[in-house]
């Protein structure tokens, strides 16, 4: 069956009209029903998105799982020495002359170009390829590379080739290439400054690798923090009655994230210190508004006590360091970050006087006396 009459079937096994998984997807209707006449085809970037949608593999929406491999494939396969990609090059040479002939008389099979564009790569990397020319190693890349994006169905191999086409661009010193080709990754394979990092560790460029590791890193963090306060905002705008607790919920797991995943070393980025100080500030207004007390309480000593750590921080830096992170801001930043959190603590002693209860509170009076905040 074509790709268009499978999406027409899926859909329908699934009850979803056109317009519900046109939805699902983010296309247009229009788009659906081209594909299901197969007078168009989804972009490669949307085949997951639709694979999931519909609930089933990206081999089932292509009708790969009919397709058998070719008896004497296999047994070339066995002959096969496997290895790592651009870490292990002692086999490439040999293993690509195998493959090659392989390919010269099955240039549709994907899986044969998959492996020859690895093993080229390889010999790239590993200068075993001195004896030919830019171009000609260029051009034979491509080859192996419109094999597999014309052919594969398996979505994670068609991306990872992206990368392989990039790194043998990178190694011939075609950095706008390699570039554009990483840029054809999608973000759930990882980023361009991840892939970026992946191929200057790949030339052993140390210092490139580990600054663009840790900003693909800070990237990440940032955008979990956004997500995850994002979905907090949306139950509690949907749900006006139950949707703060509900949001309290996302900031308590936002504040599991910021102590345990993201400091990672002794020391906090300003950024990241920010984003907890303001979380909590909020979280004794949220908790004291559901007459939870004792919990808002429990956040206000958490950011008096954050805000001691800070100043014992500026005043004693030798030795802090994060594992992913750039160590210690700039001083600026960091004075910034002081400014802010002592707001936060000013705005929090006030919000906590307020209280009718606070004349005759003694945690409350306890609390500003243990921090100096009376």
């Amino acid at each position: 069956m074509s790709i268009g009459q499978n999406i027409k079937k899926y859909r329908k096994e699934k009850g979803y009209t056109q317009r519900e998984l046109a939805d699902l997807i983010g296309v247009s209707v229009q788009a659906i029903s081209k594909w299901e006449t197969d007078t168009g085809a989804p972009d490669i970037s949307q085949v997951v998105p639709l694979a999931s949608a519909l609930d089933i593999s990206t081999d089932a929406l292509f009708d790969y799982e009919h397709h058998t491999i070719p008896k004497d494939f296999e047994e070339l396969r066995k002959d096969y020495h496997r290895q790592e990609v651009f870490r292990d090059q002692r086999d490439s040479a040999k293993n690509y002359k195998m493959l090659n002939a392989y390919f010269s008389a099955h240039p549709q099979n994907s899986e044969a170009a998959s492996l020859c564009l690895k093993c080229l790569v390889d010999m790239i990397v590993a200068g075993k390829t001195q004896d030919r020319g830019k171009s000609e190693l260029i051009a034979e890349c491509e080859k192996y590379a419109n094999c597999i994006f014309k052919y594969e169905t398996d979505i994670d191999t068609v991306f990872m080739n992206h990368f392989v086409l990039a790194r043998g661009y990178a190694a011939l010193g075609e950095n706008e290439k390699a570039k554009e080709m990483l840029g054809k990754i999608p973000v759930t394979f990882g980023d361009r400054l991840y892939w970026e990092a992946e191929i200057a560790q790949a030339n052993k460029e140390y210092d490139d690798a580990m600054l663009k590791c840790r900003s693909s890193f800070a990237l990440k963090a940032r955008y979990i923090s956004r997500c995850i306060r994002m979905a907090g905002e949306i139950h509690q705008a949907r749900d006006s009655e139950n949707g703060l607790a509900q949001r309290i919920e996302y900031e308590e797991y936002m504040l599991r994230l910021l102590n345990a995943f993201l400091s990672g070393g002794d020391y906090l980025p300003c950024r990241q210190i920010f984003q907890k100080y303001v979380l909590l500030c909020g979280m004794v207004k949220k908790h004291t508004k559901l007459n939870r007390f004792d919990l808002a309480l429990e956040k206000a000593e958490m950011l008096f006590a954050g805000r001691v750590e800070f100043l014992n921080f500026l005043d004693n830096q030798e030795g802090k360091y994060s594992l992913l992170f750039e160590n210690n801001d700039s001083v600026e930043y960091q004075m910034h970050t002081k400014y802010q959190l002592d707001c936060y603590v000013k705005d929090t002693v006030e919000f906590l006087k307020k209280r009718p209860e606070y004349e005759n509170d003694t945690r409350i009076k306890e609390l500003f006396k243990k921090y100096d905040l009376e």
